[in-house]
């Protein structure tokens, strides 16, 4: 019979699921409160109403400008939803630019995006620089925790310099050599931008690289495998777990990222992009200056994000350590 073994939880651990409840209890509390906020009607919440339920007696407002202050009844039947998915528009600006090896780049021409091209270059912008960051950091990684030759000591190093030493200022740069390449506001740039393995999680591959036994890659090599054999065939699988979280947490970063697409592609303007602009600019009459507004395209924005892991907690939040072998 096997003997049940009871574990004593110590005051530390004890502390520390406390300190998670709380922290979990904040991030729901706040979900909660914009879910609710973006169902009250914008007069509602200046009267001081931030905490309580929507007022459905709040009559809507016309004023002579155009704008139109939706009631309450309009804001709980998602109003201000409705609003930003048929309303809000963004006019582009046409961005000419002087290459110094193409000489002059004209940009394209002007036009209007919906909330339809926000979503699509939100994919596109996410998925393809969460792919690439995470791809080039996991082979970067793999060569240097299994090729072991003195470079890749050194490389490992400059990574550690590199996030001790944090690099400012470089966006005018950036944005001159893009314009000098003639990538610029470009899917291209898009992938060049990410073609990098700098950032934390070249450390979390090359830790989870370092745990493997070495006699996947030899008993492969004795079989005839080339060295991208193994790295496709036998690394990257055993790695799966682990790259997909990696690509899950950059795809969170990239898909709420507005001042990339600002500064590195104004014509190409994501969800989050627009939600910027929204709090800045007004609109077809439509209300966008009030917080019930701006917290409804926050929450628009959360959707995605949120339903990818209630997809994929399972296989995400599992077990990400490897085994298979017994030495």
């Amino acid at each position: 019979m096997k003997k049940k073994i009871k574990e004593k939880l110590h005051i530390s651990d004890i502390l520390i699921l406390i300190v998670l409840i709380i922290y979990a209890l904040s991030l729901i509390l706040i979900l909660c409160w914009g879910m609710l906020t973006s169902l009250k009607a914008n007069t509602d919440y200046i009267r001081g109403n931030v905490l309580g339920l929507p007022d459905l007696s709040i009559p809507g407002i016309d004023l002579p400008n155009g704008t139109h202050f939706l009631s309450g009844n309009e804001a709980l039947a998602l109003g201000y939803y409705k609003g930003i998915i048929s309303l809000f528009k963004i006019d582009s600006i046409r961005m000419d630019y002087f290459s110094a090896i193409f000489g002059h780049i004209e940009g394209p021409k002007p036009t209007t995006f919906t909330f339809v091209n926000f979503m699509v270059n939100s994919f596109v912008y996410s998925i393809i620089c969460s792919f690439v960051h995470a791809f080039v950091a996991f082979t970067c990684a793999y060569l240097c925790a299994k090729y072991r030759f003195r470079f890749s000591e050194f490389i490992y190093v400059v990574m550690l310099v590199v996030m001790a030493i944090p690099i400012v200022g470089s966006s005018p740069s950036m944005i001159t050599l893009l314009r000098d390449l003639a990538i610029y506001d470009t899917y291209f740039a898009m992938v060049a931008l990410n073609f990098n393995f700098t950032g934390m999680y070249f450390f979390v591959f090359h830790a989870h690289l370092s745990g493997l036994s070495d006699t996947y890659v030899e008993a492969a090599e004795i079989d005839g495998a080339s060295q991208l054999g193994i790295l496709f065939r036998i690394i990257f699988p055993l790695c799966a777990k682990v790259f997909f979280t990696v690509f899950l947490l950059q795809f969170i970063q990239t898909w709420n990222d507005y001042q990339t697409p600002l500064l590195y592609y104004p014509n190409h303007p994501t969800m989050s992009y627009a939600i910027y602009k929204m709090s800045t600019q007004s609109n077809g009459g439509m209300d966008i200056l009030s917080v019930p507004s701006k917290i409804a395209g926050c929450m628009v924005l959360a959707v995605p994000v949120f339903a990818l892991f209630v997809a994929f907690n399972k296989t995400l939040m599992g077990n990400l350590t490897m085994g298979g072998l017994k030495e």
